[in-house]
């Protein structure tokens, strides 16, 4: 099969592989349409994932979606020629924490795309057969391969708990950002307040439901009347180095903050008197949760609306131009997506 392998840092090649061969419990899927997450650009710009390094040329990308070329040799998952989505947080379903239901911190995930497992940007890659989401016929390829973040956000919702008097702000409006302001208006929040430095992508969340957009923290600070009268829950999308601690001057006391930023750094700050004072809500949140049918299912009844999220489409021999173009992008863009088959 042709693939993109990272043979090193900003180092992407088109090269030939042996297919991949599944396990009885997986199916062999045919990829169509790969999203690069910012959580990929690591291991392309620096060579490792949170230092964790591969012991190989990888395959990165794991928001992806395709047909099942082979069907699980043990019956289970789906059949051949089902067009699927991909939850990519393979869970162990033994050890202690899936039998808690925690499943999206299995202590023995596998996670295609994080060393040291081959993910989706190539010609086929073979998945266990319970990842795997049948879709629609009006869910195509891309929009399918957006719903792992969307899921991502709807598993962060959840631990919100969102009430209709509730002031949202949401610091970082890429995909998952712009997805969160969908969630929100759904949930019928009071407000959504969004904060991105890049004036460009303020545009897609205000016709989305924001009710209003600022470069930064302190615009909106000043604008609800200062730090004691913020939102009531905030969500930290920013993969900034100093967003968590943004995050807790935003909030306002009582309040809730949502992390799920991962930071260039793997230490972020905060100011602790601040956070105590205000005897803030932090919780973090991780992937996502049982949330892959249910994402596919808000696209499909058109209440969230992931084409009109801005991104740039290449195909599987132009992986190495949409790495670039992801850790550099146009303005406005907030997704850069590999089209593998037909």
């Amino acid at each position: 099969m042709k693939c993109a392998r990272c043979v090193a840092p900003r180092d992407i090649r088109i090269v030939e592989s042996p297919d991949p061969v599944p396990e009885d419990n997986e199916i062999l899927v045919s990829v169509r349409a790969v999203s690069l997450c910012p959580s990929d650009h690591h291991i392309y710009k620096e060579g490792h994932a949170s230092g964790v390094y591969p012991d190989h040329e990888m395959i990165l990308g794991h928001e992806f979606s395709g047909v099942v070329a082979k069907p699980a040799a043990d019956g289970s998952g789906p059949p051949e020629g089902t067009r699927v989505a991909i939850e990519p947080a393979w869970h162990c379903g033994r050890c202690d924490i899936c039998k808690r239901g925690l499943i999206n911190i299995c202590r023995n995930v596998v996670f295609p795309s994080y060393p040291n497992r081959d993910g989706a940007l190539a010609e086929y890659i073979a998945c266990p057969s319970f990842s795997a989401a049948p879709l629609p016929d009006n869910v195509g390829f891309v929009q399918a391969a957006l719903a792992e973040p969307l899921g991502v956000a709807i598993h962060a919702v959840r631990h919100a708990n969102l009430g209709f008097g509730d002031v949202v702000a949401i610091l970082g409006v890429g995909v998952i950002g712009t997805a969160l302001v969908e969630l929100c208006k759904l949930a019928g929040v009071r407000s959504i307040l969004v904060v991105d430095p890049n004036e460009s992508r303020h545009a897609v969340p205000l016709e989305l439901g924001a009710d209003q957009a600022y470069t930064d923290k302190d615009q909106l600070i000043e604008d609800v009347g200062g730090t004691e009268h913020g939102p009531s829950v905030v969500f930290d999308v920013t993969n900034g180095q100093d967003s968590f601690s943004h995050s807790v001057d935003v909030c306002e006391p009582g309040g809730q903050v949502i992390v799920i930023t991962i930071p260039p750094h793997d230490h972020a700050e905060l100011t602790a008197s601040t956070a105590r004072r205000k005897e803030l809500d932090i919780q973090f949140s991780r992937r996502s949760r049982h949330t892959l049918e249910e994402a596919v299912r808000l696209v499909s009844e058109g209440r969230v609306h992931p084409d009109r999220w801005p991104r740039k489409e290449f195909s599987l021999d132009e992986t190495g131009a949409a790495f670039e173009c992801s850790t550099n992008p146009p303005p406005g863009m907030v997704r850069a997506v590999v089209n593998v088959g037909e």
